[in-house]
């Protein structure tokens, strides 16, 4: 589990959890529809950090027998299950709210404890921001990446999701800040509860970024970067003719499953060989694919749905030495 990854979720939980409290306060002090927004809004942030910090945790288990490549998609999954139903649901709520708030004309009281909450908000969202971000450039810098390519390419969304999460709170808390004075400036309601629906439409908003960004994982990508290095190598082998099919997928941010069928040039298979020897070598060859064709052939009339079949011949070196 990557220790930069559980930091950042592990602070935004910590802040989160104090800062939902005290908007809640201000909430029922004030009965601010936007303050009730961003207190919606950080309810909301801390159960994704919750099911972030439990994706990462599961994430880690060892291959079984249910699960053969392990468990590190689940921490996509998650990331997923927190997007949809968290953020969507706060986006829906807050909307509503602020549209119901607005048709009653409700007036609310805005004292000096809101703006304070807002205040204390800043420096807590502020300071969990500081921390992802710290560990974006650390985990930018240590794939060799710019901050812009790291941004698109990056394969663990956990802090990146952190990242994003805490530039669209400090987002949300400027919002708020502007509707409440504004409504406080001019004894209108109408302020207080357009930002409240802005905040739902920026949750609304994360809600689908961070959607998409785990759906493609979820859809076994292949890994671009790892065919090109390996596709760079083998074009850099003498003893590789041609890669006549390579195939990746990523099973999490430190996983990914590569399988290549790569032709291989004959002299150096049957350098140092005689005649007669590269006469069996070619049939024992052939024998192999043979043999290869009939055990997927076999496989696929019993289970017609395995349509993607790799076969591996062990050799008696590649067996393990029995003590």
């Amino acid at each position: 589990m990557s220790h930069g990854s559980t930091k950042a979720v592990l602070t935004a939980l910590g802040g989160n959890v104090l800062v939902t409290a005290a908007k809640f306060f201000g909430f029922f002090v004030s009965g601010s529809s936007a303050l009730l927004a961003e207190a919606v809004h950080s309810l909301a942030d801390t159960a994704n950090q919750g099911l972030l910090y439990l994706g990462l945790r599961r994430s880690v288990r060892k291959a079984d027998e249910e699960h053969h490549f392990g468990y590190g998609q689940e921490r996509y999954f998650w990331n997923l299950v927190s997007a949809v139903t968290i953020f969507f649901l706060g986006c829906v709520y807050t909307v509503m709210h602020a549209v119901h708030e607005m048709s009653m004309d409700s007036q609310p009281e805005l004292s000096w404890i809101p703006f304070m909450i807002i205040g204390v908000a800043f420096l807590a969202e502020g300071y969990s921001f500081q921390v992802a971000m710290s560990e974006f450039r650390l985990q930018a810098a240590e794939a060799e990446k710019s901050l812009r390519t790291y941004f698109t390419e990056t394969r663990d969304p956990t802090t990146l999701a952190v990242l994003i999460e805490d530039s669209v709170a400090v987002l949300g808390l400027f919002v708020a800040l502007i509707g409440m004075g504004l409504s406080a400036w001019t004894g209108s309601a109408l302020f207080d509860g357009i930002a409240a629906i802005c905040i739902g439409l920026l949750m609304g908003g994360l809600a689908v970024f961070l959607a998409s960004m785990n759906r493609k994982y979820l859809l076994n990508r292949s890994d671009d970067e790892v065919n090109a290095i390996a596709l760079d190598a083998w074009g850099r082998d003498s003893r590789v003719q041609e890669v006549q099919r390579i195939n990746s997928i990523v099973l999490s941010p430190d996983d990914t499953l590569l399988m290549a069928e790569v032709e291989l040039r004959e002299e150096a298979i049957f350098a140092d060989m005689s005649d007669a020897e590269v006469a069996q070598a070619i049939r024992f060859m052939h024998k192999l694919g043979v043999i290869r064709r009939s055990l997927e052939d076999e496989v696929s009339r019993a289970a017609p749905e395995a349509r993607h079949i790799f076969i591996e011949f062990a050799t008696p070196q590649d067996k393990p030495d029995k003590a």
